[in-house]
């Protein structure tokens, strides 16, 4: 599943790739990750990303591979589109340390209007990129939809779409393609997909109750 078919994801049922890697040809690759996630409820995932503040509240979300949290252009209230999330972590015991911004964005942006609004659930969308280099690598999603169990969400990692940070600057197509080849590696794909399945298990657990000592909401 390429960003091209991110609609796919507004129908009902399941894709061929709900977890793992797929490379393309042209050096682009989508990593999925799948995790349910029992008593939560997608407005809670929402909730997470708008409350979600400093270093010490993102090790809560994976006390190994998080290390550092901070945030430019964010609003008040909790809404957390068009901020940029500033970040370092890990992707393993191994890995070294990667510092990364994550521009969030509304979710209309992304989808087809009409379908993501019939869904019973919530979209968190980003462009990420470095946090020391003005360049993107592509888009990602965490996709929640609500279920009988409470809610189950469908991570989508499509890299492969380098574009500088400044909205002004064209970058050469061999300059991208340089860029995919060094920094999509076996190595980095497949860390990044095991760093998905566990923090989103981390917050799969202390959600529900983090969720409702916080809000004082208690509906399901």
């Amino acid at each position: 599943m390429r960003f091209e078919e991110r609609d796919d994801l507004l129908k009902p049922g399941y894709l061929k790739l709900e977890s793992g890697i797929q490379r393309y040809d042209d050096g682009y690759v989508t990593i999925a990750a799948l995790t349910r996630m029992p008593h939560c409820r997608a407005k809670m995932v929402h909730w997470w990303f708008g409350w979600l503040g400093g270093t010490d509240q993102y090790k809560l979300w994976h006390p190994r591979d998080h290390v550092f949290s901070d945030w430019e252009d964010r609003g008040n209230g909790g809404n957390y589109y068009g901020a940029k999330h500033l970040v370092h972590e890990r992707l393993g015991d191994s890995s070294p340390i990667h510092k990364l911004r994550i521009h969030f964005r509304d979710p209309h942006e992304i989808f087809d209007h009409a379908g993501y609004d019939a869904v019973d659930g919530v979209a968190v969308c980003a462009r990420a990129g470095s946090l020391e280099k003005p360049v993107n690598m592509g888009h990602m999603c965490h996709f929640v939809r609500n279920t009988d169990f409470g809610c189950e969400m469908r991570t989508r990692f499509w890299f492969g779409d380098i574009h500088s940070q400044d909205p002004g600057q064209t970058l050469p197509e061999d300059m991208r393609a340089g860029i995919r080849h060094a920094a999509l590696t076996d190595d980095f794909c497949h860390g990044l997909h095991q760093h998905a399945t566990e923090e989103m298990g981390y917050l799969a657990d202390l959600l529900p109750v983090l969720y409702r000592q916080i809000t004082g909401d208690a509906s399901f």
